[in-house]
């Protein structure tokens, strides 16, 4: 059975939603990448080396939430999980047309497992995050399905 924490880190759900600025080089701003492949190595290698506040940052967090705000999250983050993620996989994905796609992803060490959502947008010049959300509970990340 996991800590007390966990129930309190289930509460900690990390949802950032924001208008699209105007055009911007990819991987110039927070939240926009080359492509699908750059965003999923990023989101893959910062999970899993439990890089929480610069997760938060690079997909577009840091107008949402003070830097004391993201220093919290990311001890309350790193309280749950005190080792690195060996495992992950995307465990759903769904086209939602236009470009428009969501997908959820898990990562886990033993029984320790965090879920991971996004809604995505193909651009054609470039991969944006447009909401994204980390919790340690899976229902509510399948509730964003």
């Amino acid at each position: 059975m996991r800590p007390l924490l966990c129930l309190y880190a289930a509460t900690i759900a990390v949802a950032v939603l924001f208008a699209l600025p105007k055009a911007a080089a990819a991987q110039d701003r927070a939240n926009i990448f080359q492509d699908y492949a750059s965003y999923s190595a990023y989101v893959d290698r910062t999970i899993r080396s439990r890089d929480f506040s610069g997760l938060i940052v690079q997909l577009g967090g840091a107008d949402e939430y003070t830097s004391e705000q993201i220093a919290q999250i990311n001890q309350q983050f790193l309280n749950l999980y005190p080792r690195d993620f060996t495992n992950q996989t995307v465990f759903r994905q769904e086209d939602l047309g236009g470009g428009i796609s969501q997908e959820g992803r898990m990562y886990w060490i033993g029984e320790n497992y965090v879920y991971y959502y996004a809604i995505l947008h193909e651009r054609g010049d470039a991969f944006v995050v447009i909401n994204f959300s980390l919790n340690s509970n899976i229902t509510s990340i399948m509730s964003r399905f």
